[in-house]
């Protein structure tokens, strides 16, 4: 009864507990905003004047926070978990275009200018796969589909910080007023006097990037363009798919003709693909699509939160890469341009100016102030610069320049002091705030690690030697005064016992009160025990900071960390380079960073990977954990890796030997882009899936084919090992080969394996070349276990020795073998009472394959290649991917493929850089292959598998299908002076 009551007394708690949960999750999302404590979220009150050290001051200003009144426009009747459900505004039909069969055929060669920001570029990490949140849009042929009322499927409410992600789709509430983003007064602003102002001076001359191409033949000059004619029918008709079913939103839905806002709903596809429009000749969808960007309202979302980097490489960059490539002649791009860049600055309002990289841009929320967060992917806080660095070229604000040099700054102070030196780990702490760290010897801390109680059984803790406290501490062990006791002697009086009742007294009540508050014992002369005099410490140990200021570093607690050049880090590494160049070689400390990267990545994570084609001498690029001890081996583990993120390294590699001068990495970037070639041609369907493991050469000069490494890494446990590891299956391969295993348990507990040759009779009894304790056998006697040296033997004398109880067991373990061996005969009464029992044979598992058989097995089962051990992400996509909420919501094909356009954009640079006719075959087969599998009813889909030769689709297409992917098939194969890399930076 006292049990049930218990477990009723228990689920009357649960429940408690889950329904408080539910009351207060809503504050998950106050907890994810980066705000620099709770109650200062609820009190902090903007003041009004800024301090001219922006980053000295938070916590005083914090502490004096007072109440603050709404902000205008806020909703105050509503709680901030409900901002995020904000109304889809009413977008404008643009006008009623021409045909697109008017348009002009081939691209015009393009006004050239000093520099360009990037159009696009790649996001480091992979998102997670989203099927939700579509809808049908009915239109004519002629006219683009004007903005639904909202996604027909329901999606999940927005997710608080550590669920963050730069993909998230957020439906609409028409009854919710919209929340406007307004300008507001920064918490640290940065003086004018020190803004960080662009490079001044006469740009740099920079060796030329593009192959000295000669003239082509009238032959292939036709084929060329051929096959460009069908490059840009297949955008068109991607384009027309969007512009019918998906106008103003951020993605089309392909198969079923619905959309997507995860970005968002500013119309991603339409701002990401303006530039690509120019320069497939697409003037009027240009034109047409330039004008939809100012019905744009940056200054409201659905979603609660900007994600800082998608944001920028899309929305910005889009804008600003249209304006340059179309010679500045459209002012709206511009401004629209600007009107976005104010905005993400908020994020930038920190205390040490590194941004939030997912930006709450509510008043409710923009009001307060923030810090960034302690643990920030890499690619998301460092791939910002040339974009803003464009904007303030072109504006001539330095403002923009300011916040992205500065993460440069930090980033080149820390790059040499990393756990790998030269490389930067995939998630760094871009707070600027170190907490203290309790010393050991603290009695709060360690009253909080062990319990309230804990003081009253253990001994006091004492500071380390050469400390402070040392010097007044008193300790009075219990040994000691157990000593003192024992000097009076056993003879005490009456006065003593009530004078050691009332010592004892005074010792418990000084352990209560320390539980109760063991900082509110004030030591009188001696401390004692317990206690540590605030006289004792000094002053730093008596005042110390909640936040030491500190620069980026790891992680908290991050003992391992990783280090990449895929995703979550590809475009840091990738930008070093182009920014180089976008500021005319004037800022020396891009080409530094770039090159200590690039040695350190060449030492640590690029491999050659074993294939049968032993003459291909290709490169990938994998990824490093170490704990940055970096002298020993086991320190720094390689993940043979090949990632489609990571294949944007060949065509850096090649800019980089360019500009730079450095004559071996050009043979590093074509070793990288064929790996990448060679991991499109492996696969059935010709294209490379996301991400795959293989066997690593030791060498990256000569590396033979090696098929017994190879089913070895297929089957890292032999079939001996496996067997091993069960105990019923090791008896029975045992058996088989004629050695019967055996354990025995040690006096500790240990298992120790033995062994003897057995021999099978024709009764099918074992016979036992050594003898067995019965232990070993598995039986178990009706014996009471005997204390050696304690009991009396048969003439009833006790054993005298050891020697002889010795003899005695060992005289018993062989009349036990004698007994197996010779059945008893069965007396009368035996037989007749006790029926004959039939022979059960022992069970005996089917065999284990062998490490060729399982590896073969392997192989034909997951259609490997030679060389390759797994492919953990066969999709090909048309989006990213990253680690997130949807993946444990709706799980992700391990091969889906998305069209991402790293593999080609470097076949794209080589070609340019190299003028090898190799790089455009490979090219053409990529694009056929992509072409076949890929496309729908309304554009080209993502498709779910490409180690299967009839993959389903997705439903998917990224903006960057459009805005990168195609654009590269199409300058491949374009004239050599259409976007010339030695005019513009992409």
């Amino acid at each position: 009864m006292l049990r049930l009551r218990r477990y009723r007394l228990f689920l009357v708690l649960a429940v408690f507990a889950t329904f408080a949960l539910y009351q207060f999750s809503s504050f998950g999302e106050s907890r994810g905003a980066d705000v620099a404590s709770v109650e200062d979220l609820k009190n902090y009150n903007p003041p009004e004047a800024a301090s001219d050290n922006p980053a000295s001051n938070l916590d005083s200003k914090l502490d004096d926070s007072v109440d603050k009144a709404p902000e205008p426009g806020d909703d105050q009747g509503k709680s901030t978990e409900n901002d995020n459900d904000t109304e889809t505004e009413d977008l404008v039909t643009p006008p009623k275009p021409k045909s697109s069969n008017d348009a002009a055929s081939v691209a015009e060669k393009q006004p050239k200018t000093s520099s360009t920001a990037s159009p696009k570029l790649q996001k480091p990490s992979d998102e997670a796969d989203e099927s939700i949140g579509l809808t049908n849009i009915t239109t004519s042929d002629d006219e683009p589909a004007q903005a639904a009322e909202s996604p027909a499927d329901p999606v999940v409410e927005f997710p608080p910080e550590e669920h963050a992600q730069g993909r998230f789709e957020v439906t609409s509430d028409n009854d919710v007023p919209k929340v406007h983003w307004t300008q507001l007064p920064e918490h640290f602003p940065v003086p004018t006097e020190s803004l960080i102002a662009l490079p001044t001076g006469r740009p740099k001359a920079i060796p030329k990037i593009q192959h000295a191409f000669a003239s082509e033949s009238p032959a292939s000059k036709s084929s060329r363009q051929e096959k460009l004619e069908q490059i840009k029918n297949t955008f068109a008709f991607s384009w027309q798919g969007y512009r019918k079913n998906a106008w103003m939103q951020d993605e089309l839905s392909p198969v079923s003709g619905r959309y997507r806002n995860p970005f968002c709903g500013w119309a991603a596809t339409l701002v990401d693909s303006l530039d690509a429009l120019w320069m497939m000749g697409l003037k009027e969808e240009f034109e047409e699509a330039a004008q939809a960007v100012k019905d744009i309202d940056f200054t409201t979302s659905i979603r609660s939160d900007l994600p800082l980097f998608e944001v920028t490489i899309r929305y910005l960059g889009g804008l600003i890469a249209a304006y340059d490539i179309s010679d500045g002649a459209y002012n709206i791009l511009l401004d629209k341009a600007v009107e976005l860049a104010e905005i993400l600055m908020g994020s930038f309002d920190t205390p040490n100016r590194m941004p939030m990289t997912f930006y709450l841009w509510k008043p409710t929320f923009a009001s307060q102030p923030h810090r960034a967060r302690t643990r920030v992917v890499l690619a998301e806080i460092g791939s910002l610069s040339l974009e803003f660095t464009r904007l303030a070229q072109i504006t001539k604000e330095a403002k923009y320049y300011d916040a992205i040099a500065r993460i440069t700054n930090e980033l080149e102070v820390w790059q040499n002091n990393t756990k790998l030196p030269g490389i930067w780990p995939k998630s760094i702490d871009a707070s600027g705030c170190k907490k203290p760290e309790v010393p050991a010897w603290s009695p709060l801390e360690h009253s909080q690690q062990k319990g309230p109680g804990y003081y009253n059984a253990q001994a006091p803790q004492i500071p380390p030697e050469g400390s402070p406290a040392t010097a007044t501490i008193k300790i009075e062990s219990s040994a000691t005064k157990a000593a003192e006791s024992k000097t009076l002697g056993d003879d005490s009086t009456e006065s003593g016992s009530d004078s050691s009742a009332q010592e004892k007294k005074k010792r418990n009540d000084e352990d209560s009160a320390f539980r109760t508050n063991p900082l509110a014992l004030k030591a009188e002369g001696d401390i004692n025990k317990r206690q540590l005099a605030d006289e004792a410490l000094s002053p730093d140990e008596q005042q110390k900071p909640d936040c030491e200021p500190q620069g980026l570093s790891s992680p908290p607690g991050a003992s391992w960390e990783e280090f990449t050049l895929g995703g979550m880090a590809d475009s840091v590494f990738e930008y070093l380079p182009k920014e180089f160049m976008l500021l005319g070689g004037l800022e020396a400390q891009y080409r530094k960073m770039y090159e200590m990267s690039m040695e350190a990545s060449k030492k640590h994570l690029l491999y050659r990977p074993m294939i049968e084609d032993e003459k291909r001498n290709i490169l990938f690029s994998g990824q490093v954990s170490t704990n940055g001890e970096l002298e020993e081996e086991k320190n720094v583990k390689l993940k043979p890796e090949a990632t489609h993120l990571s294949c944007f390294t060949g065509g850096m590699f090649a800019v980089g030997a360019k500009i730079f001068d450095r004559e071996g990495d050009m043979d590093i970037a074509k070793r990288l882009t064929d790996g990448c070639v060679w991991a499109y041609e492996m696969t059935p369907t010709g294209i490379m899936p996301e991400h795959f493991l293989v066997v690593p050469c030791d060498s990256k000069t000569s590396c033979p084919f090696n098929q017994t490494l190879w089913y070895e890494k297929l089957d890292p446990y032999h079939p001996r090992s496996r067997a091993k590891s069960s105990p019923t299956q090791a008896i029975s391969d045992d058996r088989k080969e004629g050695t019967l295993a055996s354990t025995d348990v040690s006096e500790e507990g240990s298992t120790v394996e033995t062994a003897g040759n057995t021999t099978a009779t024709d009764s099918g009894e074992v016979s036992l070349s050594t003898p067995l304790v019965k232990r070993q056998l598995g039986e178990i006697e009706n014996e009471k276990p005997e204390r050696s040296g304690s009991k009396p033997d048969e003439g009833g004398t006790k054993k005298s020795n050891d020697k002889e109880i010795l003899a005695d067991e060992s005289s018993k373990k062989e009349k036990d073998v004698e007994d197996r061996k010779a059945p008893a005969t069965p007396t009368v009464a035996e037989e007749e009472s006790e029926p004959e029992v039939p022979f059960i044979a022992a069970y005996t598992p089917p065999p284990i394959p062998s490490q060729e058989e399982y590896a073969k097995s392997r192989i034909e089962s997951e259609k490997l290649p030679g060389g390759v051990v797994r492919i953990t992400g066969s999709k090909y996509i048309l989006r990213y991917q990253t680690r997130s909420l949807h993946r444990l919501l709706t799980p992700v094909a391990d091969h889906i493929l998305t069209h991402r356009p790293e593999a080609i954009e470097s076949v794209f640079i080589m070609y340019r850089t190299t003028g090898d006719n190799y790089w455009r075959e490979k090219g053409w087969a990529m694009f056929t292959a992509i072409q076949n599998y890929t496309q729908a009813e309304y554009g080209a889909s993502a498709i779910s598998d490409v180690m299967n030769e009839t993959p389903y689709p997705t439903d998917e297409m990224e903006s960057f299908w459009l805005a990168e992917t195609l654009k590269y098939f199409y300058l491949l194969f374009s004239d050599s002076d259409v976007v010339s890399l030695d005019d513009y930076v992409l």
